[in-house]
């Protein structure tokens, strides 16, 4: 029995047109009902996040998550509680700007409330849009704004940014998580800052088996979730990468994917052992 069911949103629970289908949105009801623990984990924004599924009604539901930052923070909805916090720092925003300015990307700075860019940025991510208003332009080599950073991200074309990630230095890779939330987005998180182990430590904090719990995306950012998940389903839109560490294959997330796999996997089969 499947007692957390996790889900990345865009691509996954979002459909082609960034919203929650009525049979995604049924389905999920249908969880509640059971008293299922829902745990929405993406790299936007908590005040986004929340916005963006408030038909939910998470905030009124007591087993309701929110992972946000791609697994930087995580945090219960109702009462609203801080749980997991991974920042890294001025230090590392520093040391990663040395590392990528000589190959001409341009950073997004994450803080709190605060989004600080390279001074010469031209384009920036067509989300969180009252943060990107806001935005400071500084020179990141001497970078000197808040001390706790949320994530570093990497706006580019995707194969420049493949490129670059073949290059990235050893103790960098052991110092940051770092992947693709996007083709054309790479980000930057402390060492445990992933989705895999904010959903780990739910878990773990609800004394629940890897074994009960289902995950749901369709990006590099979510093999980690669908690693730890007993059971992890990769969207049929996935990237080839996230379709291998996933157990199951859904429909794509403009055929209602997730709701497929819950009724299949839950609440059908809960049905039929009612009938039993």
């Amino acid at each position: 029995m499947y007692k957390i069911v996790a889900m990345d949103l865009d691509g996954t629970l979002f459909n082609q047109y960034q919203k929650i289908s009525v049979k995604n949105l049924e389905a999920l009801e249908a969880l509640k009902r059971r008293h299922t623990y829902l745990v929405i984990a993406s790299g936007r924004t908590h005040g986004d996040i929340s916005h963006l599924v408030e038909q939910l009604g998470l905030s009124e539901y007591d087993r309701a998550f929110i992972v946000s930052y791609n697994g930087v923070v995580a945090a219960k909805t109702n009462p609203y509680q801080v749980i997991y916090r991974k920042m890294i720092h001025g230090f590392d925003v520093r040391s990663i700007a040395r590392l990528v300015e000589p190959m001409g990307l341009k950073m997004h700075v994450f803080c709190d409330k605060k989004v600080y860019l390279s001074e010469d940025t031209e384009y920036t991510i067509d989300s969180d849009s009252e943060l990107m208003l806001h935005a400071s332009r500084v020179k990141m080599t001497e970078y000197d704004g808040p001390e706790d950073v949320y994530k570093v991200l990497l706006l580019d074309d995707g194969e420049k940014l493949d490129d670059f990630q073949k290059t990235i230095p050893p103790e960098f890779l052991d110092r940051y998580t770092i992947f693709k939330s996007a083709s054309h987005l790479l980000e930057f998180v402390h060492k445990l800052g992933s989705k895999g182990d904010a959903l780990s430590y739910i878990a773990n904090s609800l004394g629940i088996d890897r074994g009960d719990v289902m995950a749901f995306g369709d990006e590099e950012n979510d093999i980690s979730m669908l690693k730890f998940a007993g059971m992890g389903i990769a969207m049929d839109n996935a990237k080839s990468k996230v379709k291998k560490s996933a157990s199951v294959i859904t429909l794509s997330n403009k055929l209602d994917g997730v709701a497929e796999a819950i009724n299949k996997y839950i609440l059908l089969g809960e049905e039929q052992n009612h009938d039993i």
